[in-house]
């Protein structure tokens, strides 16, 4: 098995997006590259079952994953970002 904990929080001082990914087995960072990837959720409409569709931009790579019907509810929830957070202090993550 192989899990990553993956940490994410806004600075507002300096707008940015911080990510840090440890190993869940070891407690170790993980080193990550830069980079940019499309996400996209769609469900089929005969069956109803969400596939999550992931591509990053720089190589072209691509990758599926098939989810039950919390999916796309999973991404808006937890990924997605709904208003502006209220400011940086305590939103980072404790290691």
């Amino acid at each position: 098995m192989f899990s990553l904990i993956i940490h994410c929080w806004h600075d507002l001082q300096g707008d940015g997006l911080h990510v840090r990914v440890k190993r869940v087995d070891t407690a170790e960072d993980v080193p990550v590259n830069d980079g940019s990837f499309l996400l996209r959720v769609t469900t089929d409409a005969e069956t109803g079952i969400e596939r999550c569709y992931m591509r990053h931009i720089a190589s072209g790579r691509e990758a599926y994953v098939q989810g039950g019907p919390n999916l796309r509810t999973f991404i808006t929830a937890c990924v997605l970002q709904s208003k502006p957070p209220n400011s940086s202090t305590g939103n980072e993550p404790k290691t």
